[in-house]
């Protein structure tokens, strides 16, 4: 079956469909090997085709495979392994039927586990569709759950909605104001005929969302968090635009690290995000795994998570942080991603931090010596990239607080002061610049800054050093 790029399914008769099962292929003629290899291409495959956004039950249940149109009647007590009518069309309205009764449909609803209803509310809750990179994050992926669905039904927690035809994955471009944007995404798409039906019935008091909740974590396994957490990673991943010191492979191999250890791999993830995030703004400092500082963790568990989180951080997360960091540090000085060194010095950083009784025992940066990267830029007309450090800033600053923004007597000055011709020089690089760019390299300066750059300007020789 072919389709155009940009349109989903019709609710028009099934057609000739080119899936494996209309070859007679079974699982049982397969070794274990190529069953599972095939199983997790075709259904990859599957999901890849392109689907309505606002699909009827009826249409997306004409375009499922055989296989997985089988499991369905049986998933919903239609019919007996083996006792199922032969007629597609047959199935497809048995279906129908069941899924469109109100008790029909409580059943089936109250007979999953209670991860997947809460996979369920999930996607009701957010208008019947949404990414599935977003469903995938707190509900774990559908690796694995194969192809002979009538045969092996699916182990994952999305993998028994869509064994139940509640819920059905594809591609598409809509948004969720309902006009096509640039690029293609896999969703996950609850029938539009059915969503007012599970609404109601996810709302009533024998299906409590708290319960529900409370349920699903409880019976969450250490295989499901880690399912999740790893599925997580790779959303997180897939999506940058740069390449992170702390790779995907790094991640991956501390997860299953810390799960092995008993330790939740969920929570392990958050934390890793938050540093991934710092290092992120940090990034002309930190370029290598082996560039982190003992200053470095200390502003990430103090004013990063101060200035990124509206909801003040205890002491107690703080540490946990910290900890983390160290751990992680640990595991890839274990794997040789890091040198003796910088495991030791993360080691008695992160030992000093957490030293304090009521507060962390943070570390300070050294001062600068003027060499210090502030940020770089790509220039937009030039496409050169452009280093502004912290020689650059004090220049600014003694223009701006010494000078009232005059570069001519500053530059008549330079004749007299230590460093002068260098001073000058950059003075001319500065003058040339855009106001929002020199707005930019001063905004983080405070006025004891304004003080010291002008003592600096006076006295000082420039250098291009920097100390961290």
């Amino acid at each position: 079956m072919h389709t155009k790029s940009n349109d989903e399914f019709e609710d028009g008769e099934f057609g000739d469909h080119d899936d494996a099962d209309d070859f007679g292929f079974e699982s049982s003629l397969l070794t274990d090997e190529l069953a599972h290899y095939l199983g997790e291409r075709w259904r990859i495959e599957e999901e890849n085709k392109v689907i309505r956004v606002n699909l009827s039950l009826t249409a997306a249940l004409k375009k499922i495979p055989a296989k997985w149109l089988d499991a369905a009647c049986q998933a919903n007590r239609l019919a007996l392994p083996g006792d199922l009518p032969k007629s597609r069309r047959a199935k497809v309205a048995a279906l129908v039927a069941s899924l469109t009764s109100k008790d029909e449909l409580r059943r089936c609803v109250t007979e999953l586990p209670p991860r997947a209803r809460a996979a369920l509310r999930c996607v009701i809750d957010n208008g019947g569709w949404m990414r599935l990179a977003d469903l995938t994050r707190d509900f774990g992926s559908m690796d694995g759950d194969g192809w002979f669905w009538d045969e092996e039904p699916p182990t994952s927690c999305l993998g028994e909605l869509r064994r139940r035809a509640l819920l059905f994955i594809g591609r598409t471009s809509r948004t969720k104001d309902g006009k096509p944007g640039k690029r293609m995404f896999k969703v996950a798409v609850v029938p539009k005929d059915i969503r007012d039906l599970l609404r109601s019935i996810l709302s009533e008091a024998a299906i409590c969302k708290e319960e529900e909740a409370a349920l699903a974590r409880q019976f969450a396994t250490p295989e499901d968090a880690l399912n999740d957490a790893i599925c997580a990673v790779h959303g997180y991943y897939d999506a940058l635009d740069w390449q992170p010191p702390l790779n995907r492979g790094d991640v991956e191999d501390f997860l299953r690290y810390v799960s092995r250890r008993g330790f939740d791999p969920v929570m392990a993830w958050f934390g890793i995000e938050i540093l991934l995030a710092f290092i992120e703004t940090r990034l002309h400092e930190i370029q290598s795994l082996d560039d982190l500082c003992g200053y470095h963790i200390s502003e990430l568990a103090s004013g990063f998570v101060d200035m990124t989180y509206l909801q003040r951080w205890t002491l107690d997360e703080r540490r946990n942080l910290v900890h983390l960091v160290r751990c992680l540090y640990d595991r890839l000085h274990e794997r040789r991603r890091v040198l003796t060194e910088t495991r030791d010095a993360v080691r008695s950083a992160c030992a000093r931090l957490v030293s304090g009784k009521r507060k962390l025992n943070l570390i300070r940066r050294p001062p600068p010596l003027g060499g210090e990267l502030i940020f770089i830029r790509i220039n937009p007309e030039t496409n050169e990239e452009e280093r502004y450090t912290f020689n650059h800033q004090r220049l600014l600053l003694v223009w701006a607080g010494a000078f009232h923004q005059d570069w001519r007597p500053m530059l008549s000055v330079c004749d007299t002061v230590p460093s002068g011709a260098q001073k000058k020089a950059l003075i001319h690089e500065l003058s040339a610049l855009e106001t929002d760019i020199c707005d930019l390299i001063i905004s983080q300066a405070d006025e004891e800054d304004f003080d010291r750059a002008i003592l600096w300007f006076y006295e000082d020789r420039l250098l291009e050093l920097s100390a961290w």
